[in-house]
């Protein structure tokens, strides 16, 4: 599955938006949030795009960098609002990507499209959840069964 996020939301969703530290501070964010996205989606953080607003830069087009695997987009002079639409209103596979943003706006315009759609919350949610995942899983390399010996460890430090 392809991801098309709404970055600031997702960044403001997970704590991660800072009301003090000026313009380093919104850097730093923003790094600690990419590399978060990339640390959960792994080998497959190809699969994810992050849209994030440019409304203030100058000059036309849209910028995309990679950062880590993922692919950052911002489209000069427009908001990520206004970026994910357009790339929803171009999607040639909408059926294979999932928006994430908790902006109705957004959102609709993924249904019209019939894009599935998540908000912040419900992605953060799927993301932490052991039983679903983003990608597929490496293999473990050996049994992390806890022995009869670990087990009476743990019972012994935890009064089980």
């Amino acid at each position: 599955m392809r991801y098309l996020i709404d970055g600031y939301n997702l960044l403001h969703a997970i704590g991660l938006a800072r009301t003090y530290g000026g313009r380093a501070g919104w850097d730093r964010a923003r790094s600690q949030l990419l590399d978060w996205l990339a640390d959960r989606h792994g080998p497959n953080a190809n699969d994810v795009t992050v849209a994030l607003d440019a409304q203030n830069a100058r000059g036309p087009g849209v910028v995309s960098e990679v950062h880590r695997g993922l692919r950052v987009m911002r489209k000069l002079g427009r908001s990520a609002d206004d970026l994910i639409e357009d790339l929803v209103t171009t999607e040639s596979s909408p059926a294979t990507l999932t928006v994430v943003s908790n902006d109705a706006r957004v959102r609709s315009a993924a249904a019209r499209r019939r894009c599935p759609y998540l908000k912040c919350g419900e992605y953060v949610d799927a993301l932490m959840s052991p039983a679903r995942t983003v990608g597929p899983q490496p293999a473990a390399e050996k049994d992390e069964s806890a022995t009869p010996e670990e087990i009476a460890v743990w019972q012994k430090a935890f009064g089980g």
